[in-house]
């Protein structure tokens, strides 16, 4: 898990210079890794799929933001709850990703 947490600091620090392929891909490496040694629910995969997910939306890869959130979400909902404000926060972005690409938001209010 070290090299997963490095992997994903080293993608923040390319993140804040504007360098989103090389950020993605560092946070895609780290997901990978820390995925090999975590339950596909555990909370420890938060702080991975939060970064890869807007780093996704922030290059416009709807389908794989989608997708990205999409795991998030339930990990979400069951740590902190319906009314939380991360979970409110990621509900908002699909519903503005989901505006975006001209489909309905039903599919993230439960």
């Amino acid at each position: 898990m070290k090299f997963a947490r490095k992997y994903l600091t080293l993608g923040e620090r390319f993140e804040e210079r504007g360098k989103y392929v090389k950020a993605e891909r560092l946070y895609t490496r780290a997901l990978k890794l820390i995925e090999g040694k975590v339950d596909a629910t555990s909370e420890e995969l938060i702080p991975y799929l939060y970064n890869l997910g807007f780093i996704q939306a922030a290059q416009e890869d709807n389908s794989e933001s989608i997708k990205t959130f999409g795991r998030l979400l339930p990990i979400l909902l069951k740590k902190h709850g319906q009314t939380h404000a991360d979970v409110q926060e990621i509900r908002d972005v699909l519903n503005d990703i989901h505006a975006e690409i001209g489909v309905g938001c039903q599919a993230v209010s439960g």
